[in-house]
């Protein structure tokens, strides 16, 4: 059995070349629509579509082929008091990050429970930059290749949707084994989840292994498992994990911890740049 590779779908249109990315936001404020289309045009460089109400989201999005990277849509338009531009969305399989006025305890559990990508509070004076924070993540996520390692097929399969729906390539290992022969057939993985509990070797040996050939700046390490020994993170973390998520975990932690790593990774090839750009130009002898 061999690692498998899989991709969230989809294809973004193409203008002369360049990929132009198409933003649907479903937001019944003219004051909230216009600052963020133009944050959404000019910070990320996408097309974007607006609605202001359910009506408006079904005749936008009714033809299979809309092209919609991402949707950002209010809860509470003015046909839609009980969250059905949000379950229209789901319907559809379109990718959404939630902007509202009105939150509390219920009404996240709610959000969550759509499986939605974010959430993001009007309420608090950066809900602009975080939105658009938010959705530059998305779009940058699939740039990033995660490798999933867990020899049981259904602990397996939900991370990968997890991370699928974040829009991240994901290769699935099995194994170990396959871990490591996935790794060593595409460098371009920069991310690894690995369960502890795995027959060939545990998720701790196969963190040590990797270590050696792989130093934390390039390959991000995450261990997870289900067991409740509370030493089993720091054994991990010893032996060169980047993290550690103990199941059953939030899924908000989940998301903001994943996003944290790549965080890492970006600015440490930003850094990298930045030094090779600051380097003196070789003089000829």
């Amino acid at each position: 059995m061999t690692a498998k590779t899989r991709t969230s779908g989809g294809s973004a249109p193409f203008d002369n070349g360049i990929e132009r990315l198409r933003v649907l936001l479903v937001e019944d404020s003219r004051m909230f629509t216009s600052a963020l289309r133009y944050r959404f045009e000019t910070d990320l460089n996408v097309d974007v579509v607006t609605c202001q109400s359910l009506a408006e989201l079904r005749m936008a999005a009714a033809d299979e082929n809309h092209g919609f990277f991402v949707a950002v849509i209010d809860l509470n338009l003015p046909d839609s008091p009980h969250c059905e531009a949000l379950d229209y969305a789901v319907e559809i399989d379109l990718p959404t990050i939630v902007f509202t006025g009105k939150f509390d305890f219920n009404m996240r559990k709610k959000i969550l429970n759509k499986n939605v990508l974010d959430y993001v509070i009007k309420d608090t004076d950066r809900a602009f930059d975080e939105i658009v924070q938010a959705v530059d993540r998305i779009i940058a996520n699939r740039r990033y290749k995660v490798l999933v390692v867990d020899d049981t097929k259904t602990q397996r399969s939900i991370l990968s949707s997890m991370l699928l729906a974040q829009k991240f390539q994901v290769v699935e290992a099995a194994s170990a084994s396959e871990a490591l022969a996935a790794l060593e057939a595409d460098p371009n993985i920069q991310l690894v989840l690995t369960d502890y509990h795995m027959g060939d070797m545990d998720g701790y040996q196969l963190t040590r292994k990797l270590r050696r050939s792989h130093s934390d700046d390039v390959l991000r390490i995450i261990g997870i498992s289900n067991s409740n020994d509370p030493q089993l993170s720091a054994s991990f973390l010893k032996a060169g994990a980047s993290d550690f998520l103990y199941r059953p975990f939030v899924q908000e932690e989940f998301q903001c911890r994943i996003a944290q790593n790549i965080g890492i990774l970006t600015k440490m090839a930003a850094l990298k740049k930045a030094a090779a750009l600051l380097q003196p130009a070789a003089i000829p002898a």
